[in-house]
């Protein structure tokens, strides 16, 4: 298995992996917006240009074994700490093709990211972890948050 670090041109492997999450949280693809493959695309430049975004990606010869974006956290609030003391990672867009799981791809593509976020200063890194995930995550020091949420019906 080889790691790369994405570039533009690895784009349309972790926007496939973004959408195959999608899929496996059972969300129809007719909640997918018609431009959902531009907005990826759209997201995934700002963040290399102002979120020190990066991707990882496990390759098996030609095929994508599974990927891991991470960038600095957009907190929605007002920063008003020194970035020394906050400077918070994001870990988004965990995957790994089903025929490659249980074998420490995820893993090692964790570790690359969470090395990432360190080299670029972050002081705490923050995913949101699918119950698939939660195992991996607490192995590797991850620690439970509180986030708590009020869910709303969608309008028609």
């Amino acid at each position: 298995m080889q790691y790369i670090l994405a570039s533009a041109e690895h784009d349309h492997i972790v926007i496939a992996h973004y959408f195959a999450i999608w899929e496996s949280y059972g969300t129809p693809t007719e909640y997918l917006r018609t431009d959902a493959d531009e907005v990826a695309r759209s997201f995934l430049r700002q963040g290399r240009s102002e979120r020190k975004l990066a991707s990882f990606i496990a390759m098996d010869g030609d095929k994508p074994a599974g990927s891991v974006s991470c960038q600095l956290h957009m907190v929605p609030y007002p920063a008003v700490l020194k970035q020394e003391h906050m400077l918070h990672g994001y870990i988004w867009t965990v995957y790994t093709d089903p025929a490659y799981r249980g074998r420490g791809v995820a893993k090692k593509l964790m570790a690359l990211a969470v090395d990432h976020l360190k080299d670029i200063g972050c002081t705490t890194i923050v995913l949101h972890s699918s119950d698939a995930g939660e195992k991996l995550y607490r192995g590797m020091g991850f620690e439970m948050a509180k986030e708590m949420r009020l869910k709303f019906k969608a309008l028609p």
